[in-house]
């Protein structure tokens, strides 16, 4: 047996220009074979000369030059892509030959060749793809199948479907692993925990990004004057206008919070603020919502016995008997109600010698739904955009106001949002994002024991009908004794809601100035100024 021992210097010479020969061979002998689409490269069609087609193609968000790019002459096969520089160079058939440019991400454009011979081209992003990019750490843009985190994503249009006081309670049912929840009624603070909560000693609150500016939303804003008479105050976050919210991005993993540092062990929710970027021209939006607030369900309460305790059964007692309560007793169960039996009790009528009258102990089922009245929330905006070459802006103006379910009870706030950006150079932008806002109150009830009006207006006995007391003075002494059932054992609710009034009034500023030099397509420096403040008073 012989061994043949092939040198690598053989290959060099010998095989590979073999296998070039046969390669040049073969593509000679298809030629014939290949479809014709009536083009000879770097010749003419149908007789027709051809025309040399130059250019260059940025991206209109940053001016950016943009390689990789395809163009293909429509209906052919011939095509090129952009240079690194984002230049290209084709050869068309003839002046009605149609290029089309193409790229992942933005829209596809058509231009007609015609007389040009340069033809310079700008690629618009594509809302279809901006859909599929969630804002990550420190502003940066990533495609969401390129993260290695879970990231959850909402729209500012899912936001301003149904639009709530505080933006965050509209994100409720929307994110999987993001529990939020309400401390108390209207404008009181809103509890966001995401994955479960972590820690015992605090309140598990993510950290919130706004337009790059971190705003701390605890659950602390709680406080008040006198005994018992403790008030929620609303959170941070409940200063944001939710028709002004592009998107809201949840960061959930630790390391898609690792920019952040620790204020993130919680995670992190990102929102952006609307811009004029996809503007079409100036553009004014008017838009209004309102929504109607109504208790769905009330906690059960007995509603078979009176006030007053009776050292006696009720088999003992013949219809018509008339009792009296002892205010020291009347917190405890008394006497069945609708069965015919008679009290004095103590708003019972005086006849003409003053002399109380004894009346039939009836039960007031719906004292609840009588105290209570149909909240409603009124948010009005204006904005108006603009999107040309140099610049874009979105301004916007707001107003809320809300009734709140308990009497007495109301919420405000306006909104001057500013959202700018100007190329000053090719490779130069400016930003700016400025929300000003003011949110004030005449009243905001308590919402724990004690002063908290919803609580007394389920104390108060079956026996009495809430509506009695909404005169909540004693006759005489107007401005120093609230009227209640059985000498103060109870709280008048109506005294509560009308004369134990929390205002408060808060102004707020927040945003940040922003300048970006992109130094190259794959080099941005970005410097930025934060600012987050606010002054409030409280009554």
């Amino acid at each position: 047996m012989m061994k043949h021992h092939i040198k690598i210097n053989d290959i060099v010479r010998y095989v590979i220009p073999a296998m070039l020969l046969s390669f040049l061979l073969t593509h000679n002998l298809m030629a014939d074979r290949i479809p014709d689409y009536g083009i000879n490269p770097g010749s003419s069609i149908a007789g027709q000369q051809g025309i040399v087609i130059t250019g260059r193609v940025t991206a209109e968000t940053d001016n950016a030059l943009m390689p990789g790019v395809s163009i293909v002459v429509r209906g052919t096969p011939r095509g090129t892509v952009t240079n690194s520089a984002g230049e290209y160079s084709i050869e068309v058939p003839g002046s009605d030959a149609v290029l089309v440019f193409s790229f992942i991400g933005y829209t596809t454009e058509e231009v007609t060749v015609g007389s040009q011979r340069t033809i310079n081209v700008v690629l618009r992003e594509s809302v279809e793809a901006l859909e599929e990019v969630v804002v990550t750490a420190l502003g940066i843009t990533r495609r969401e199948k390129s993260l290695g985190y879970s990231v959850g994503r909402v729209s500012g249009e899912d936001l301003a479907r149904v639009v709530q006081e505080n933006a965050i309670s509209s994100l409720a049912g929307k994110m999987t692993g993001v529990q939020i929840s309400s401390t108390g009624g209207t404008g009181s603070s809103v509890s966001m925990i995401i994955r479960g909560a972590t820690s015992l000693s605090n309140d598990n609150q993510p950290l919130f990004v706004i337009d790059g500016v971190p705003v701390v939303n605890t659950l602390n804003n709680i406080a008040g004057f006198g005994s018992d008479n403790r008030v929620d105050y609303g959170n941070a976050i409940s200063d944001l206008n939710s028709d002004d919210i592009e998107s809201v991005s949840v960061l959930k993993g630790p390391s898609a919070a690792a920019l952040y540092g620790s204020r993130a062990g919680n995670g992190v929710v990102i929102i952006t603020t609307k811009s004029g970027m996809k503007s079409k021209g100036m553009r004014v939006t008017i838009s209004t919502n309102n929504v109607f607030d109504k208790p769905y369900k009330y906690f059960p309460v007995q509603k078979k016995f009176a006030s007053g305790y009776f050292s006696f059964t009720p088999e003992d007692l013949p219809p018509g008997y008339v009792m009296k309560v002892n205010p020291a007793e009347a917190a405890g169960a008394g006497i069945e109600l609708d069965k015919e039996y008679f009290a004095v009790k103590w708003d019972s009528p005086r006849d003409a010698n003053g002399v109380q009258i004894p009346v039939e102990l009836v039960s007031h089922p719906d004292n609840l739904p009588n105290f209570v009245q149909t909240g409603i929330t009124s948010t009005n905006d204006i904005s108006v955009t603009n999107n040309t070459d140099m610049m874009n802006y979105r301004i916007g103006v707001s107003n809320m106001s809300n009734r709140g379910i308990v009497p007495n009870s109301d919420l405000f706030r306006n909104n001057l949002t500013a959202a700018t950006s100007l190329r000053v150079r090719e490779n130069i932008t400016l930003s700016s994002n400025i929300n000003i806002n003011r949110s004030w109150s005449n009243n905001r009830p308590a919402g724990n024991r004690g002063a908290n009006p919803l609580e007394w207006a389920y104390k108060i006995p079956q026996d009495t009908d809430i509506r009695d007391l909404r005169n909540y003075w004693e006759e005489g002494q107007e401005g120093i004794q609230q009227r209640t059932p059985y000498n103060g054992i109870y709280n008048n609710p109506y005294f509560l809601a009308y004369e134990i009034n929390n205002s408060f009034l808060r102004d707020r500023i927040f945003g940040n100035l922003k300048a970006e030099w992109k130094i190259s397509r794959d080099f941005t420096l970005m410097g930025r100024y934060s600012l987050d403040q606010f002054s409030e008073k409280r009554e």
